[in-house]
């Protein structure tokens, strides 16, 4: 095989991992793209009433709510971390 031939080889070659690998990220960027289900609600009230809200007997009553957990093997495909081998 002639240093020609091999150079176009090697091109096509990479061009092939390049156009395979576009496709491959492609098809999986709607599971990276969906978010981590993290929401954010916006207080429209003043700091006033919002203190005037939150009394002693509120703030004893009050359970903290539960935190959004982020799992990287569910929103990324398994081959991007480690983690998720």
């Amino acid at each position: 095989m002639t240093a020609r031939k091999r150079h176009w080889a090697a091109f096509a070659s990479a061009m092939t991992v390049a156009v395979c690998g576009t496709v491959w990220l492609g098809a999986s960027w709607d599971d990276v793209r969906r978010g981590n289900g993290v929401s954010v609600d916006r207080e429209t009230k003043s700091p006033e009433e919002i203190r005037k809200y939150w009394t002693p007997e509120r703030i004893r009553q009050a359970e903290p709510m539960e935190m959004p957990a982020w799992d990287p093997c569910e929103h990324f495909p398994s081959q991007l971390s480690p983690d998720c081998w």
